[in-house]
Order: C-alpha cells, then sequence, then structure tokens
C-alpha cells in the first residue's frame, strides 16, 4: 500500500458483513465505526432514549409540521436534562448546543492552537448563521471546523483529562447542528441503506471527564463529528489505536486532532440520489495526538493516518465491482507529511516520528515512541 509516497507492507483484513457480530439489541451504535458498547450500555442507552422521546412528544405534541409535510423528528435526547441550559432542542433533530465553552488552547499549560486552514481550503470553511467571521463550532470539551463543500469535518479538536476521565453511559441520539446551515451538512441521507458508518471523529469518551462528562458524551452525536466509514472496516485496528491514546492519557492531559484526509480523487457519492449535490467519501482519516513531556515541560507530538480506499474499492453496494475487503493499513507519519496531505497546518510540537512506518497487527498497532 502507498501512504502519500511511502511504500509499505501491506496486510489483509477478511471479514464479510455476515459474520461481522453485534450484540443483541444492538441499534444506536450500528453506524458509529470507532465505538464499541457491551449489551448492558446499550440497554441502557434504549431506556434513556425512550424517556427522551416520551418527554418531547409531550413537549412537541402540538408543534407544526415540517417543510415537507411530515412531523419533525425529537432532537437530541441527551441534551434533555443537561446542565448549562442545555434543554434547548429543535423538534427536528436539530440541537444549538448553548453555552458550550469548546476547546481550550491553554489545556496543556503551553498554548496549543487548532490547525489554520492552507490557502487552497480556507475558502471551503463553513462559517456560522449570522457569524460570517466564525467558523468554530464548540461543544463540551471539543470543537469543530467543518467542510462546506465535502459536508464533514476539516477536523476535531478535544481536551482529554485523563485525571478525571468517567466511563459514563451513552446517552443522546445524532442530531444536526444548527448553527451552520443544513447543507454544509451530512445527515442520514448519507447513511441510510447502505453499508457506510457514522464514524466519531472525535470518540465519544474522550471528552467524558469532569462534572459535565455525560453532557460531552451527548454532544459527539452530532453530525459534524461524523464521517463516512465503511462498516467493514476493520474496528478493532482503530479502536486498538485509539484505546491505547486514551490509555496513555490516564493520570495526564492530552490534546486529540482528528479528521478526514480529502483528496480530489475520491469517490463521488450520492447514495442512490440521496445526496444532492453529490459529495465524497474520504479514503483515509488521520488522528494528532499531543501532550506535554514530563521531563523537558515540552509539547511532544505523533500523527497517524488509517486507509480503507481498498475496502472501498470492493463494495458492489456502493460502487462497481464485488464486495472483499481488502488491503488497509494504520500508518504512524510525520506531522509536516500530513500537513502535506491535508493543507492544515499544525502548531509546533517535538514531533517524535520522523519516517513514516506502518503499525503492526501483532503488537495491537501500538504506536512507536508514545
Amino acid at each position: 500500500m502507498l501512504i502519500s509516497g511511502i511504500s509499505t507492507p501491506s496486510c489483509s483484513y477478511q471479514l464479510p458483513e455476515s459474520q461481522v457480530e453485534r450484540p443483541e439489541g444492538f441499534q444506536g451504535s450500528s453506524k458509529d465505526a470507532f465505538v464499541r458498547d457491551d449489551k448492558k450500555e446499550l440497554e441502557a442507552e434504549q431506556s434513556f432514549r425512550q424517556m427522551g422521546e416520551l418527554f418531547l412528544s409531550h413537549k412537541h405534541k402540538n408543534h407544526h409540521k415540517g417543510d415537507h409535510g411530515q412531523q419533525q423528528r425529537p432532537g437530541n435526547a441527551g441534551d434533555v436534562s443537561g446542565p448549562q441550559g442545555s434543554g434547548e432542542i429543535g423538534a427536528d433533530g436539530v440541537s444549538m448546543f448553548p453555552n458550550r465553552e469548546g476547546y481550550r488552547t491553554d489545556f496543556l499549560g503551553i498554548d496549543y492552537p487548532m490547525p489554520e486552514l492552507g490557502d487552497s481550503i480556507k475558502d471551503k470553511a463553513s462559517h456560522l448563521i449570522g457569524k460570517p467571521d466564525e467558523i468554530e463550532l464548540k461543544y463540551n470539551h471539543f470543537s469543530i471546523v467543518q467542510n462546506k463543500e465535502r459536508k464533514q469535518c476539516f477536523f476535531t479538536a478535544c481536551n482529554i483529562d485523563g485525571t478525571q476521565s468517567k466511563n459514563v453511559k451513552r446517552s443522546g441520539s445524532w442530531v444536526i447542528d444548527g448553527r451552520i446551515p443544513r447543507e454544509d451538512q451530512l445527515g442520514d441521507e448519507a447513511y441510510a441503506d447502505n453499508s457506510l458508518d457514522r464514524g466519531h471523529m472525535v470518540r465519544r469518551l474522550d471528552p467524558a471527564w469532569g462534572s459535565s462528562a455525560a453532557l460531552s458524551s451527548s454532544d459527539t452525536f452530532v453530525y459534524t463529528n461524523a464521517a463516512m466509514q465503511h462498516g467493514n472496516l476493520n474496528q478493532k485496528s482503530w479502536l486498538d489505536l485509539e484505546n491505547h491514546v486514551l490509555g496513555s492519557a490516564r493520570g495526564q492531559k492530552m490534546t486529540v486532532l482528528t479528521g478526514p484526509v480529502f483528496s480530489e480523487t475520491d469517490r463521488t457519492f450520492t447514495n442512490h440520489g440521496r445526496i444532492n449535490p453529490p459529495t465524497q467519501i474520504p479514503e483515509k482519516f488521520w488522528k494528532v495526538v499531543v501532550w506535554r513531556d514530563d521531563k523537558s515541560s515540552q509539547l511532544k507530538g505523533a500523527a497517524f493516518v488509517l486507509s480503507q480506499s481498498d475496502i472501498l474499492d470492493r463494495d458492489s453496494g456502493l460502487f462497481k465491482g464485488g464486495f472483499n475487503p481488502g488491503q488497509f493499513g494504520i500508518y504512524q507519519v510525520p506531522i509536516s507529511q500530513l500537513e502535506d496531505m491535508t493543507d492544515l497546518h499544525f502548531a509546533p510540537v517535538d514531533d517524535i516520528t520522523k519516517q513514516a512506518c506502518e503499525l503492526s497487527s501483532a503488537d495491537g498497532y501500538t504506536p512507536q515512541g508514545l
């Protein structure tokens, strides 16, 4: 497999859809490529959702119908009883996410700003409605900048405090962010009746720390935080990497940035006419981890890239050709190489990766030097 000019050995992965095991009652996370939940957690989520929908059905029973003559759907049930006035819920599945602080640049004790958009992409950022100079969407403990042309995020930026992490239960359903235009986002029209997953860019448990951990978890269920990933993407490999990152944050603070790699050669996708105008499916995803080194008190960082190109090649339901999950890989790359791939410009850190390498499945895709 070739990643940005670096040729490395490939590995293969065979897992037909019929062999994908999901827990009994699996609902909310069937479209979450980066989230895995046990049966008890799923049952708790279903119970929570039912209570939230019952509450909303009474609250909005006399609400007017939507533009297309259909009754509008309940919004984010996870916001029903959240703190800081988070009960502002749209009956059509839209949330305004009020009173969110978002990503903190001083979180690590040394200022680390969000990436800057390069000249080739800065005009493609979605701006907040009524705020033409603002592009940052703030949530609890993380922020997102959206690509209005690709209708997915340029990147997410998340603060993780491993000293206050909590394993909170799932709460919330997928919603549109009402602060930016609807046409700048992909909703369920991208994921209905196909093999694509709503891949969490900010992992649900990463921002779940402190007294507002449950609100953070709920905030991750927003379509700006979802990216199109194939359902037969090897969830274990990326999950292993995420588990290692979150495990490394235990007892300390970390900043994690995540997003798709957008390329002009990405495949065009309409989901059988549901998406108009069409969009493109990213073939690669990236993650950057930044932390403060105890010895030097300087910021260190590492970057990773995941490819799903070969899996997409073989899905007859999305594109021509027979389905046979093929080769994929997780690569550790220099941050400068990731900048070349994305035209995102990251603040300087001591990069622990000097040369791109493919992580091995034999040791659970453990990053080198992290």
